[in-house]
């Protein structure tokens, strides 16, 4: 292959009186040859050795070519004596020493890369195509210039490999495929000399080699980690910010004792916030068992990552086997003179939510004794308890409280630079209790916050963004919106309550859930209508009350008020229908969620009696004085005693209540629960007297108009439509694709009466199979 000749570089050099002139720059810069031309003009001889020798110099010059693999070489001191002018040709990491002297005397010229490129002039003799290549596409690098004649783009890439990536260490290897991911100009890493200026100078200048570099670095990269150089790949890794792969490629190469060590810096179970959840659980569960049982690291990693999947009773059974079993009673747990670490008894604090234990103000004065021992400059610690508060005292309904923790653990997060998903973690928490204690106008700010908050997590939040997709359909729902909440229910519900689920969350869900099937589907309404919402919560036992206690509701609803009676006073509770009926002042003291549930549940069933009980009222109020009652239920409290009022004949009293639960609902933007008690306000709607005076108020105006918008469901418009409460519940059984024995099983008739009703709704419908009739009810908007 012909050289281009370098005249006007060798003239240049020829001319210098310099002592030393280095021509450093990476390979391919053209150095040895440039060198070879210089030799040929000056009649002299190349040394290619580590150590020149006397016979070398001619004439006192002496020509050097550094060999490629020597890292560090030396001039001897004898052979400078007889040397005036020195040309060493070398690359930008070898160190060339004995030359202080020669330099301080005589001086120095260093011949960058820069210079060493391609100029116009040298590229003259080239054809236009060539020459274009050659000069713009690789920057007059002359390595290239064989690939401008004939491009073949495997034996570049090999070519990269060979001459340029053998000389970075394993760790600067890493670092090279990670800027390769994403090319910046001018980066600041050691390897950056090693390469072509113009590759790393003018990155997106040149994508195809970019692109072939990226394919060399990765199979060097694999050849680095299947050797002996695995741990110091996977160091680089770590370096990177990359802890979960540098322990993956540690685990799977036999190295498990350096892949703990690298968890534990990297804070162990508190690595899953930074990453993929699938990701750290797939990496963290690759530890032995042996590992689990002597490394309390491993150990929480593990648990959390099995809590991230709803394992809590795998949890509990892994951290009893290896701490011991009284780790699982809290109490002795949390005590400052306990014998377990001060990881463990803060794992034994996460562990508490996941078992939804709600803590008595015993249990909260451990707590904060417990809060002492955290180290003062560790904010992701004090971050970390004061969500760990949040929800206790959401579950305690100290909403007041539980605002204040919420701000405190934003407060630490910031402190610690910001951790988008924890803070995320917390905006959850502040909508959740928000619309739960019906503040629905602040909520929607909580979840503004949230979103910008997960938007900002690098990783992939797929479970995180279900959770956000739920908390705005609820926020949706309480617009007078269903559509979105119905759509989760259908669509994403169970792989919502499949994963880990706080408590207090769940809760809410189970609560919003619910509540838009009983708006839309009440004719549908079974015993274990809720089947398809107990993904996981055969562990979480303290579900199963409120779980009955809403399919109660859903009776009452539908208008089965026997069939919700049953329902509740099946329940285990610590009082029942006869206390509540007598309760009085009592009602005012009651704090468990599940016992205010279950109360506010028999009030209702007293509510619809033609004539109610004479001291009703009280009861109701005494539950509105009730400081844990929320203000959402406050409202349907209200609504239940202008139903009783107008059920006594007292329009005046109906009507104040009911102008009061209204504007209520206006002002804390929960109109929601008007749909859920559309059993009662609707008798009160229709009452000329009582609406004509309500609606002088324009929040009134605007909370009805809600109202008359989220009743409109397809099951109101099929009996608005002409079917009667009967077909249009076999419309929607049809719907589902029951058989007439399930149907008739599941409304406890005969399959005759089935027969006899679906007759009469295929007439009415004008079809004779069940497909044309569940197209008919579509195109009507019945379903």
């Amino acid at each position: 292959m012909t050289l281009l000749p370098r005249t006007r570089l060798c003239r240049r050099i020829a001319r210098q009186t310099d002592g030393v002139v280095f021509l450093r720059a990476p390979a391919g810069a053209g150095k040895s040859v440039l060198l070879e031309m210089i030799a040929k003009e000056l009649g002299a001889t190349i040394c290619c050795t580590h150590q020149p020798r006397s016979d070398e110099v001619a004439d006192g010059c002496l020509l050097w070519d550094v060999p490629v693999v020597a890292r560090a070489v030396r001039m001897p001191a004898g052979i400078l004596e007889s040397v005036r002018v020195l040309i060493i040709a070398c690359r930008p990491d070898q160190r060339v020493s004995g030359l202080a002297r020669q330099i301080l005397h005589r001086g120095s010229l260093t011949i960058g890369p820069d210079e060493l490129a391609l100029g116009n002039d040298e590229a003259e003799s080239l054809p236009f195509e060539q020459r274009r290549i050659a000069l713009e596409d690789f920057a007059g690098w002359p390595a290239f210039l064989a690939l401008a004649r004939q491009p073949d783009e495997r034996l570049c890439a090999e070519y990269l490999r060979e001459n340029y990536l053998t000389h970075l260490s394993p760790g600067q290897t890493v670092e090279l495929c990670f800027w390769l991911e994403n090319p910046s100009a001018e980066p600041k890493a050691e390897w950056r000399d090693l390469l072509p200026p113009f590759l790393t100078g003018r990155p997106e200048q040149h994508p195809t080699l970019i692109r072939l570099l990226t394919f060399a670095a990765r199979e060097r990269l694999a050849i680095l980690q299947a050797g002996s150089a695995v741990v110091e790949v996977a160091s680089a890794f770590e370096r990177a910010g990359n802890s979960l792969a540098a322990m993956a490629m540690l685990l799977d190469r036999g190295y498990e004792t350096h892949a703990a060590q690298m968890l534990e810096r990297a804070h162990g179970r508190e690595l899953i916030y930074r990453s993929s959840i699938d990701r750290f659980r797939e990496i963290i569960m690759r530890f032995s068992q042996e590992m689990i049982a002597t490394n309390e690291t491993v150990l929480f990693a593990v648990t959390r990552a099995l809590l991230k999947q709803g394992e809590l009773q795998r949890v509990r059974h892994l951290v009893g086997k290896s701490l011991g079993s009284d780790y699982l009673d809290p109490l002795k747990a949390l005590a400052r003179d306990s014998r377990f670490s001060f990881a463990a008894r803060t794992f034994r604090l996460n562990l508490m939510i996941a078992e939804d234990l709600t803590p008595n103000d015993a249990m909260i004065t451990r707590l904060g004794e417990f809060m002492a021992d955290y180290p003062l400059d560790d904010h992701g610690k004090w971050a970390s308890y004061y969500n760990a508060l949040l929800e206790f005292e959401i579950r305690r309904r100290n909403f007041r409280e539980a605002e204040a923790a919420a701000a405190r653990a934003l407060i630490y997060l910031r402190k610690m630079g910001g951790q988008p998903l924890l803070e995320f973690f917390i905006h959850l928490h502040q909508i959740v209790l928000r619309l739960m204690s019906g503040d629905v106008l602040m909520a929607r700010r909580a979840a503004q916050e949230a979103r910008a908050r997960l938007e900002q997590v690098p990783h992939d939040a797929a479970q995180e963004f279900r959770m956000l997709r739920l908390a705005e359909a609820c926020l949706a729902y309480e617009a007078g919106k269903p559509r979105d909440l119905l759509h989760f229910v259908e669509h994403e519900f169970d792989d919502f309550a499949a994963a880990e689920i706080w408590p207090s969350l769940m809760q809410f869900a189970l609560f919003y859930a619910s509540q838009v099937l009983i708006d839309h589907f009440p004719m549908t309404v079974r015993a274990g209508f809720l089947d398809g919402l107990w993904i996981h919560l055969s562990e979480g036992l303290q579900f199963h009350a409120m779980m009955e206690i809403r399919t109660a509701i859903a009776y009452q609803n539908a208008n089965r008020w026997a069939d919700a009676a049953a329902t509740l006073s099946a329940i285990r509770m610590p009082m029942g229908r006869n206390w509540v009926e007598s309760a009085h002042e009592d009602l005012s003291r009651l704090t468990r969620r599940d016992e205010i549930a279950y109360v506010m549940a028999w009030l209702r069933d007293a509510v619809h009696l033609f004539t109610p009980r004479a001291y009703l009222s009280r009861q109701i109020d005494a539950m509105i004085a009730n400081p844990k009652v929320t203000n959402r239920e406050k409202v349907a409290l209200r609504i239940w005693q202008g139903y009783a009022a107008h059920q006594r004949r007292d329009n005046a009293a109906a009507r104040a209540h009911i102008l009061t639960a209204l504007e209520s609902a206006t002002r804390l933007g929960c109109r929601g629960v008007l749909s859920e008690e559309r059993i009662f306000l609707s008798p009160l709607l229709n009452n000329r007297r009582i609406r004509s005076f309500i609606e002088t108020s324009s929040d009134v105006r605007t909370a009805l108009s809600i109202f008359a918008d989220s009743v409109n469901s397809p099951q109101a418009r099929a009996l608005h439509g002409g079917l009667s409460q009967r077909e249009a519940q076999m419309l929607q059984l049809l719907a589902g694709g029951m058989s007439n024995k399930k149907i008739a099983q599941t409304l406890n008739i005969s399959e005759v009466t089935v027969k006899f009703h679906l007759g009469n709704l295929f007439r009415k419908l004008d079809c004779k199979r069940r497909s044309e009739a569940i197209r008919a009810a579509k195109a009507l908007d019945w379903l």
